[in-house]
């Protein structure tokens, strides 16, 4: 340790004091030149530029983060005429290691693409440019180089250079092509040796060469070392793991790492692959293929809280409270203190519901896994989708909201009412109070809780095993205020005596339920008809985002349903505020919408690249952030300003 502080501390004094080498001063081992691949600025909005360095045989400088020891590039465009901004593109590094510390960086020779935006479109830009590099070999010393540019107004006719910047620009990491290699999850681990290991799940379409490496990089600078890569064929799926190192805990580092995000860089066989990750699973889900995963995994017990959180948070959404508060009125209507309520009686009907609401889980669970064994699309909330299915559930709902106005009411079969006593005579059976239960879980599908998404991401990117377990844990969650009430039934003594009130409460609760009916009507004629955009949205086309980020723009999407109840929420309380309405709607900032309301398969498809599997999904890109920064299920107006700043990279 003490090694490595003492290289960087001398390596970045070099670097500060440098200045360019004069006559009769030791010979330099690096040369470099700057080149357009254009031959005038014409009309371009990003003009291509490259900087190529040579480096004698046996030296290496570094990249953008060069790894334990050593200094980056830094690129120096004071004096410049007509430049707005200037981005560097970095080549994929290789990996330097000698006396157990890891570099990273380039040898022989290395072009930086550079993307020059005018100040103003059609003038000359003038560039000029002071490079400082450290460069190593048996020891490491500071280069600096002055560079200078001017490409004229006129025609940006393809330059002579144009072929050595389309080579360089082949080696750039690929933001995009996330069939080929898409990160899942990364965790921090305590191996079988004690040492504390960086663990990542992708998807791969095929095998890494025996030469593959990863580079991490992270605000905090921690290190961490060559990578194991365990490739699974039948399931194209790669797992990484590679050595931190560093002296810190374990909760220390995942404290540390937790905070902001993990940029993985992939190298393999002339590829290069760059993702954007979260530690934990906070942006994406784990790949898991059977219980044992889900046994062993140091993330899913976190997962499964997730799952049990999202599922007791989904009993405050609109549509499913009123059925929590029905079966709670039917126990007052009996007398909510009084004693002769039977605590059998009670706990066997609450106990019904919350049994109807796992099983109903456990049959989404089935089904899902039927689809996606057929190759069908699937997601959290796509029964939606189907007309039969909203005619169904808008009967069911009339029929509620009906019986609890007094309209009608539901006799119990008289075979049944002759063996009860004369109170229970109108009591519902117990596949009455199951049917409760399934019927919460139906209306609550529409939802988008906090923790629900992660969860469910996580249960169908994996195998059957992981959505039923995952999917058990959801219904426990939906179902723990029942169970709480069967196991506790003395909660009715403090609670109000009955009385008219209840008759008013009933109908509040019914015009609830046929409201929301009267939404389902409109959701299914929407899906019916084409779907519509909301103002100063466009329609929504994944070929559009990579080239509008290049442009400099900054690109919003918005994948959202009719039928989604939180994208509603959404819209309405943060995309709808003018302050919000006023930032997306500025010139740089393209915003396309994806209506999920009907089944669209490439919808499908962009959502799975992220993991995702339900809505709503929102995600910006930009200069600063060209893979794109996910957004929580639940908005707010200032992670949007946020991601907006940070995005456009200004």
């Amino acid at each position: 340790m003490f090694l490595r502080i003492l290289i960087l501390l001398l390596s970045g004094l070099w670097f500060l004091t440098a200045q360019p080498a004069q006559a009769g001063e030791a010979p330099r081992h690096t040369q470099a030149r700057i080149f357009s691949a254009v031959e005038g600025v014409d009309q371009l909005k990003t003009v291509p530029v490259g900087v190529e360095v040579q480096l004698d045989p046996g030296w290496k400088t570094y990249w953008r983060t060069p790894g334990e020891v050593g200094l980056a590039p830094v690129f120096d465009w004071s004096g410049s005429v007509n430049l707005k901004k200037a981005r560097v593109q970095w080549p994929a590094p290789s990996r330097f290691a000698a006396f157990d510390i890891d570099n990273y960086g380039y040898e022989n020779s290395i072009t930086f693409p550079i993307d020059i935006k005018p100040q103003e479109t059609g003038k000359p830009v003038a560039l000029s440019l002071k490079l400082d590099l450290l460069i190593c070999n048996k020891i490491c010393i500071p280069e600096s180089h002055r560079l200078s540019l001017t490409i004229p107004a006129g025609t940006a006719k393809v330059s002579a250079d144009q072929g050595a910047l389309a080579a360089a620009m082949q080696k750039i990491p690929v933001t995009t092509d996330q069939k080929s290699f898409s990160v899942q999850n990364t965790w921090l681990e305590t191996g079988d040796d004690g040492k504390i290991y960086f663990h990542v799940n992708a998807g791969a379409a095929a095998p890494l060469g025996a030469d593959a490496d990863m580079f991490v990089e992270h605000s905090s600078f921690i290190s961490i070392g060559k990578p194991a890569f365990n490739y699974d064929a039948a399931q194209q799926r790669l797992h990484i793991q590679a050595p931190v190192r560093s002296s810190e805990t374990l909760e220390t580092l995942q404290k540390t790492l937790g905070q902001g995000r993990i940029t993985l860089t992939v190298v393999d066989q002339g590829r290069a692959f760059e993702r954007q990750a979260a530690l934990n699973g906070g942006k994406a889900p784990p790949l898991a293929e059977d219980i044992s995963h889900l046994a062993q995994e140091h993330l899913n017990l976190g997962i499964l809280f997730f799952a049990f959180m999202g599922g007791l948070i989904l009993n405050l959404m609109p549509c499913v409270l009123p059925v929590l508060s029905l079966k709670i009125l039917s126990v007052l209507s009996h007398g909510g203190k009084d004693h002769r309520i039977h605590r059998w009686a009670l706990f066997r009907n609450f106990m019904a519901s919350a049994a109807g609401i796992l099983f109903s889980f456990w049959l989404m669970a089935g089904a899902l896994t039927a689809l996606k064994t057929a190759g069908q699309s699937i997601g959290w909330g796509i029964q939606f989708q189907h007309p039969g299915f909203l005619i169904f559930l808008i009967a069911v709902l009339s029929a509620f909201a009906a019986n609890m106005w007094g309209l009608y009411e539901i006799q119990v079969p008289r075979f049944i009412a002759r063996n009860l006593p004369a109170r229970h005579e109108h009591e519902p059976t117990l596949a009455g109070h199951f049917l409760t239960g399934a019927f919460a879980t139906l209306l609550a599908t529409p939802c988008t809780a906090p923790f629900l998404g992660t969860a469910v991401s996580f249960a169908l990117a994996g195998a059957a095993a992981d959505i039923f377990i995952v999917f058990t844990f959801l219904g426990i969650g939906l179902a723990f205020p029942y169970i709480v009430l069967a196991l506790s039934p003395h909660i009715f003594k403090y609670m109000p005596k009955p009385g008219r009130w209840m008759v008013t409460f009933k109908k509040v609760l019914a015009v609830a339920l046929a409201l929301t009916a009267a939404w389902l009507v409109s959701v299914l004629i929407t899906i019916s008809s084409q779907p519509t955009l909301d103002s100063g949205w466009s329609p929504f086309d994944e070929a559009r985002i990579m080239p509008a980020v290049e442009d400099g723009k900054t690109v919003v999407v918005d994948v959202t349903a009719d039928w989604c109840l939180t994208c509603k929420a959404n819209k309405r309380l943060v995309l709808d505020q003018q302050d919000v309405e006023d930032a997306l709607s500025a010139p740089n900032i393209l915003r396309l919408q994806a209506d999920w309301t009907q089944h669209n398969e490439a919808i499908a498809a962009y959502l799975k690249k992220y993991g995702k599997y339900g809505v709503p999904f929102n995600i910006v890109y930009g200069p600063g952030a060209p893979n794109g920064i996910i957004l929580n299920e639940l908005l707010s107006k200032q992670e949007i300003m946020r991601a907006l700043a940070e995005a456009s990279d200004e």
